[in-house]
């Protein structure tokens, strides 16, 4: 099983030096990323953690990616996780296999203090990922971050979640990589406006391979962030656009009418 690294931070930050996109929101959100990136073997989409809307829009843009096009979701979840995935999807998806799934103690949480991973929103997209696979298509799923346990700090996450990446990317090059990781790990470089504090982002150390970097933001609502303690966080860019990056730590920003607080365990 391949090493794994967790995203830790749900940062937000500003981005400078863009270049706006023609097609603004006028067009789909899934339509304009596969115009403007879905020929990229290797995405990774930055994500604010515990919003219903990301998981939601991560199934759809699935859903329409050519049908002869073999498929790889990297997900933000512990390895010791995988073996759980690849049973659900293979199952029928119903009401007991929907419980196995989420039978281990990652799942058993007692309250709301958590990062907005373990959610009913994301269960649905692993079930719509099973969906699409039960329809005949070749998709798989990755759950890369640490095994529980793993010695680590938010530093050596990152590195070690880029060599997991990098190991998939390597051994089945013929698949299509998208990667679902917190934004901040999303970042191609460390941008100079970033705390003392924040490691070397994962996409740093996957430059050699051109991962395309993409920032999901919303122009109104709230999104699940933990900043001492977990809360809802205002998404903050009413007016924003999608549209193409010029010298930032992304590639593309996308922005969603908005986000609403993910449907979260334990909550």
């Amino acid at each position: 099983m391949l090493r794994i690294a967790l995203i830790c931070l749900s940062l937000l930050f500003c981005h400078v030096g863009s270049a706006e996109s023609a097609g603004g929101q006028t067009e789909s959100a899934v339509d304009w990323l596969n115009a403007h990136g879905g020929d990229a073997p290797f995405m990774l989409l930055g994500e604010k953690h515990g919003t219903r809307e990301i998981p939601r829009f991560v199934a759809d843009f699935l859903r329409a990616q050519p049908e002869d096009q073999a498929l790889t979701l990297g997900l933000e979840y512990p390895c010791s996780e995988q073996s759980a995935f690849e049973r659900f999807l293979d199952s029928d998806g119903g009401a007991a296999a929907r419980a196995a799934l989420r039978a281990s103690s990652y799942w058993q949480v007692t309250n709301d203090q958590h990062d907005g991973r373990r959610s009913e929103d994301m269960l649905d997209l692993l079930e719509a990922v099973r969906q699409i696979r039960a329809s005949g298509r070749d998709i798989a799923v990755l759950a890369y971050d640490l095994a529980p346990g793993t010695k680590h700090d938010h530093h050596s996450r990152d590195k070690m979640m880029a060599e997991s990446l990098r190991a998939a990317r390597q051994e089945r090059p013929d698949r299509r990589l998208l990667v679902l990781t917190g934004n901040v790990h999303a970042m191609k470089a460390r941008p100079s406006y970033a705390p003392p504090e924040m490691q070397q982002p994962m996409a740093s150390y996957l430059a050699d391979l051109k991962p395309l970097a993409v920032n999901i933001e919303a122009n109104s609502g709230e999104f699940w962030g933990c900043r001492g303690s977990c809360g809802p966080v205002a998404a903050g860019n009413s007016g924003a656009t999608h549209r193409v990056e010029q010298g930032g730590p992304y590639d593309l920003r996308l922005v969603l009418p908005e986000f609403s607080v993910a449907r979260l365990l334990g909550g």
